[in-house]
């Protein structure tokens, strides 16, 4: 009976990796058919594989290879009406339900059969890794995995991690004119938004120009208004002292810059321990605008990490040290800026933004340096590399938390076990 949670990645990965050998490939015509050459992958629209070539019973056939749990897919995907699988020579299915008739040869598809050919072994691991109920599948196997290869998979994802987030960098720099010190102002105001708050701090950014901050920056009072009034934040009825001025300086402020404050409803509180709301996080970032810096101009001028976190240590004004968000006392457990956010921060901005850096300018030491910088920091601690430690598989700095966030959410969430070197190694026998 087919087992329903066999998807076609799996055929594709077996061919891919030259698993399904020739040997004594028969077709289910009984043909003998030999794989000469398995071509080459597409992930994009069109057959599964491209420019293969076989010998069917003595005769040499060079074209496509298209592959599906059930035969009958063929015709629910509605291949027999595409002229683009006309060149398709060999259809791989698990299980072989229904012939496919090619209506422009006038004969029946050569088919491999894999039900009943397959080891065993490989269905087993599969489905075990796919389908386990586990955050990370393949935890009751990480140790059978050898270190070497792991550390040389990690360094990869590292990678991978820091070219996703040069996008965002990319991103950011192209709609603000290609200036370097506005594309570090917009990063950092991102990243002090943790995970679910990255956007509003995002939006908070663009209806808050640099030059403003800059423009205001003689006062700590004025920088506080601007940022908690253009977040929408000072739209309530608290009899506060500290918030009816801020309050008040905000009205004056907005009539003369003609400012629009963004809807406070964008902001997120719930799930959230109070050292992340959003209001905590908008006064240290108000503190951070208040001193006279260039923000890309010392992430890229400091030697080591270290200088850059000090720049980044705030201490935001005294009613923040009660307070976690307006209208509301709370014990005091300090107001500074931590370590984890330093350490956000320098992973998630001042990286990506020297590497980015570094390919804009074609000079790779600055890639080098922001690689070392992570080297240098101690890992983060999430929720993320918490699940690894318990898998078993520690991180010791920032990037080694960068490589383990990067494997999780890229490969263990969306159960891509096929596509990641620990996946693999454990499937093959």
């Amino acid at each position: 009976m087919l087992p329903s949670p066999l998807k076609e990645d799996f055929l594709h990965y077996l061919w891919k990796v030259k698993k399904i050998h020739s040997g004594h490939l028969l077709t289910t015509d009984g043909l003998p058919i030999e794989i000469l050459d398995y071509g080459h992958y597409n992930p994009d629209a069109g057959p599964d594989f491209t420019q293969a070539k076989l010998l069917v019973d003595g005769t040499v056939w060079v074209g496509n290879v298209e592959m599906h749990v059930l035969a009958s897919d063929w015709y629910k995907h509605k291949h027999h009406l595409d002229p683009a699988y006309e060149n398709v020579i060999l259809h791989v299915v698990y299980d072989h339900d229904q012939p496919v008739w090619m209506e422009h040869r006038q004969s029946v598809l050569p088919t491999i059969a894999l039900k009943g050919n397959l080891p065993l072994s490989y269905l087993q691991t599969y489905l075990s890794l796919t389908q386990s109920p586990e955050e990370i599948p393949c935890q009751s196997f990480l140790r059978k995995v050898p270190g070497e290869l792991i550390q040389v998979w990690l360094e990869s994802l590292a990678i991978q991690r820091l070219h996703q987030k040069m996008k965002t960098v990319e991103r950011i720099f192209l709609t603000v004119n290609n200036c370097w010190e506005e594309t570090a102002y917009v990063l950092i105001s991102r990243y002090f938004g943790a995970r679910v708050n990255l956007d509003p701090f995002e939006m908070l950014a663009r209806r808050l120009p640099m030059t403003l901050i800059a423009r205001n920056r003689h006062s700590e009072l004025k920088i506080e208004a601007l940022v908690f009034g253009q977040a929408g934040m000072l739209n309530a009825h608290y009899t506060d002292e500290y918030f009816v001025t801020l309050k008040k300086e905000f009205h004056f402020l907005q009539k003369k810059y003609d400012l629009q404050p963004m809807d406070p409803r964008h902001w997120k509180f719930s799930r959230l321990h109070p050292e992340g709301f959003p209001t905590l996080r908008l006064s240290q970032f108000a503190a951070l605008m208040s001193k006279d810096i260039r923000l890309f101009g010392a992430i890229r001028d400091a030697s080591r990490p270290e200088d850059v976190i000090e720049l980044l240590r705030t201490c935001p004004a005294e009613y923040w040290g009660t307070h976690y968000r307006f209208g509301k006392e709370s014990v005091n457990r300090g107001r500074h800026t931590g370590n984890d956010l330093h350490t956000v921060l320098i992973a998630n901005v001042c990286v990506p933004l020297l590497h980015y850096y570094a390919l804009y300018t074609g000079e790779h030491r600055w890639t080098l340096k922001a690689l070392s910088w992570l080297e240098a920091l101690p890992s983060e601690n999430n929720k993320i590399t918490r699940r690894w430690k318990k898998a078993g598989l520690a991180t010791s700095t920032s990037l080694d938390s960068q490589a383990v966030i990067q494997l999780y959410t890229s490969y263990c969430m969306p159960r891509k076990c096929l596509s990641c070197r620990i996946g693999h190694e454990i499937i093959k026998p």
